[in-house]
């Protein structure tokens, strides 16, 4: 009886031992193990590079590159189809196919406005048949446009793609004016030229005068950058009917 007696004791002592350590877990919960929580380090990822040749987008801003080096400072630089323009830091601005040809163009001048005048005066060659801009088009960039693609037309292409070339440049105030002068059988003939108001005072610039006086023996004005106060004195200029005049901006 006393052995029983000590060995329940014994026994008992143990219940109340696993009793006291073991927890007590609410109705259908289980004893889980916490995980080990490992952090997740998401890699850097790598810059976009510029390509060799090609337009580059970066931080909202265009850049194009040309044989791996970035181009800079051009009025007219065509990529593909389209035709931009490129500051001196590199950045590149979308631009009509007008504004492009003509920035093209002032690039091979130098960016001198007396050189672009030459060339339109000397380089388009007169051609009659040009045609005329769809309704709502612009008639400046479209016979500039077609002057500096064909290399030919009539006054207004010489007059609109020295225009286009002085808006590049960056002149404000640029307009091609279609009027009348006096033709040698007592007629008015119609007949486009160029305006550029520089500060209070509006010049005239007249590719296709110069052009047909260009080898003549005439004593007359060079048609770059005059003023319509000096009609009639001697300096050897058209009569320009200035009354009906349009005046297109560019």
């Amino acid at each position: 009886m006393r052995k029983f007696t000590k060995t329940m004791a014994a026994v008992l002592s143990l219940t109340m031992t696993l009793t006291m350590v073991t927890p007590v877990f609410a109705e259908g919960e289980t004893n889980i193990t916490p995980a080990q929580t490992t952090e997740v380090v998401t890699p850097t990822p790598t810059p976009a590079q510029p390509p060799k040749n090609g337009l580059f987008v970066n931080e909202s801003k265009t850049y194009c590159y040309k044989n791996g080096k970035l181009v800079k400072n051009k009025y007219g630089y065509k990529v593909k189809k389209k035709y931009y323009r490129i500051d001196k830091k590199g950045v590149a601005t979308l631009v009509s196919t007008a504004e492009g040809l003509a920035g093209a163009r002032l690039d091979k001048c130098g960016g001198d406005l007396k050189k672009a005048f030459k060339w339109s005066s000397t380089k388009i060659k007169y051609w009659g048949s040009v045609g005329k801009p769809k309704k709502g088009q612009n008639q400046v960039e479209y016979y500039a446009t077609y002057g500096f693609k064909n290399g030919k037309g009539d006054c207004y292409v010489m007059a609109a793609t020295f225009c286009m070339m002085a808006k590049v440049k960056g002149y404000k105030n640029v307009k091609m004016v279609k009027g009348t002068v006096p033709q040698a059988n007592g007629k008015n003939g119609a007949h486009g030229w160029c305006e550029i108001k520089i500060g209070k005072t509006v010049y005239a610039y007249d590719p296709n005068f110069a052009y047909t006086y260009r080898n003549s023996n005439v004593k007359h004005h060079s048609g770059y950058k005059f003023t319509y106060k000096m009609l009639g004195k001697g300096f050897g200029l058209y009569k320009y009917n200035l009354k009906k005049v349009k005046r297109i901006s560019c």
